[in-house]
């Protein structure tokens, strides 16, 4: 199957829409991944491994490519009035799509 570079495809989960425009099949894109998550306690902050996914969130914001050893930063929430509720994370953006 072939599509031009003017192709939209409309990606669905949950209710997470993301376009992707100019790519040449959905099946070469690769997901986005969480490596870490930024854990705050009271007097500490630091990045530890995350067993939370992509998919969980309703939104993703790309925040810096290769950050630190390769790792892109990103910022994942539900509800944009509530970004303080949001999570900060250290992993790989890849193609920006998000798969079950």
């Amino acid at each position: 199957m072939t599509f031009s570079k003017t192709t939209v495809y409309l990606l669905n989960n949950m209710n997470t829409k993301i376009i992707v425009v100019g790519q040449t099949t959905p099946k070469d894109l690769i997901p986005i991944k969480f490596k870490f998550n930024l854990d705050k306690g009271v007097d500490y902050v630091n990045f530890s491994d995350t067993g939370m996914t992509p998919s969980q969130f309703k939104y993703i914001e790309l925040i810096c490519k290769n950050y630190g050893n390769g790792f892109d930063l990103m910022f994942a929430y539900d509800d944009p009035s509530k970004r303080e509720k949001g999570v900060l994370f250290a992993g790989y953006f890849n193609d920006g799509v998000v798969v079950n």
